[in-house]
């Protein structure tokens, strides 16, 4: 099965780790969610751009968080990520492995009706050291 989403490539002496995450769309009870399986964030909304609109404040804020408080790489870990220190991809977890444990992404697999796209994301480059 291929894996879910943050495909990163880290590129020595850019600025950016550019990524693209897998994005689950998807309507729960008449609200239409987009849901980002590898980091666990949701946003919600009347329309599907609504819903991709508030997932996006969601990441900004998870990121810019993350980023000052200098978590990010340990929560990325924490929530199955490999960590590559020295130039190589960042290693989103297998969706069979987060199907297995988050109960959430279970029932939206295997109870919902859903559409899986692509969503640019651009960290920072990080100090690995």
């Amino acid at each position: 099965m291929k894996k879910a989403g943050l495909n990163a490539n880290w590129r020595q002496g850019s600025n950016l780790v550019k990524m693209q995450v897998s994005v689950m769309l998807f309507t729960e009870k008449k609200v239409h969610v987009a849901y980002i399986p590898v980091l666990d964030l949701s946003g919600y909304g009347n329309t599907e751009e609504e819903a991709i609109h508030s997932l996006q404040i969601v990441l900004d804020n998870y990121l810019d968080y993350t980023i000052k408080k200098n978590t990010l790489l340990k929560d990325l870990e924490k929530h199955g990520w490999q960590i590559k220190r020295k130039n190589k991809p960042f290693i989103a977890p297998e969706l069979t492995a987060l199907i297995s444990t988050n109960e959430y992404l279970h029932d939206i697999f295997n109870k919902k009706k859903y559409t899986v796209t692509q969503f640019p994301v651009a960290l920072p480059e990080m100090n690995f050291a």
